[in-house]
């Protein structure tokens, strides 16, 4: 049952209360009279009641676009998971300006699962319940971190050169928003790394919508940066579009990268 239909089913029976006590214990001011008055009163009442709730319910709400991209990522990663295919590629379709109502997606490891928690609406701190989701058997990961990462992975799947590990690193939560301290633009922070690697970059989630899985269970996201071929804050945005050679794009195209599909 909605909040307003709520609100209504215990005001009316109060309304009612007032009338009878009115009646009851104040007989000399006209009965009619003061019948009609607390009526009418309730009557203009309830309805501004109504219309600020369904107000503030309209506000929790998120455009269509983010909408759409959000619900193609989750269905992209739950077929990554069913197909359990190990280093391949899957694409979930670049995502727009997430600006644009402040909208938000924040996975969380929690043991077995990861949780996608959306918000936007005012502030962007409502939550859209019906695009939460659980991916059982997910493990969140990204091309970044310290040790190496991001080169042992362009070493290999971009420089077509000998594979080293580590090349991925799992992440206790990730979280893809909208920016505006530096370059504007949709960035993603990780949990557990530090303030210095990933998360004080801005519009770092240049990725063209690539995601990938070394193993079936564990999804990674590519943070990206503006000016190297890869260090700690993730892979050269460059690498991800169609124009670069040897791009992630290219080479999937020349067969030489495996799609998950």
């Amino acid at each position: 049952m909605g909040t307003a239909s709520k609100v209504f089913m215990f005001l009316i029976p109060l309304v009612v209360l007032i009338v009878v006590l009115a009646i009851l214990f104040r007989p000399e001011e006209g009965l009619f009279d003061k019948a009609k008055g607390l009526i009418l009163g309730a009557k203009d009442v309830l309805p501004k009641i109504s219309v600020g709730l369904e107000e503030q319910k309209a506000e929790v709400t998120i455009p269509d676009a983010h909408r759409e991209e959000i619900i193609l990522l989750g269905d992209t990663i739950k077929g990554m998971l069913k197909l359990g295919n190990k280093n391949c590629f899957s694409n979930a379709g670049t995502m727009s300006d997430l600006g644009e109502g402040g909208t938000s997606l924040e996975f969380d490891l929690r043991g077995d699962k990861t949780l996608l928690t959306v918000s936007g609406g005012a502030g962007g701190k409502q939550t859209i319940a019906d695009l939460a989701a659980e991916f059982p058997g997910l493990k969140p990961c990204v091309i970044a971190g310290e040790g190496g990462i991001s080169k042992n992975f362009f070493t290999h799947f971009i420089d077509e050169k000998e594979l080293y590990y580590p090349y991925f690193k799992e992440a206790s939560s990730l979280t893809i928003w909208y920016g505006t301290s530096g370059a504007d633009g949709n960035r993603i922070s990780v949990g557990g790394f530090d303030s210095g690697t990933v998360n004080d970059e801005n519009d770092n989630f240049e990725n063209e919508g690539w995601l990938f899985t070394p193993d079936g269970q564990h999804v990674c996201f590519f943070p990206t940066n503006k000016v190297a071929n890869y260090d700690d804050d993730g892979i050269d945005n460059d690498y991800f579009s169609l124009g670069e050679k040897n791009s992630i794009q290219f080479r999937i195209d020349q067969g030489e990268l495996q799609l998950c599909s």
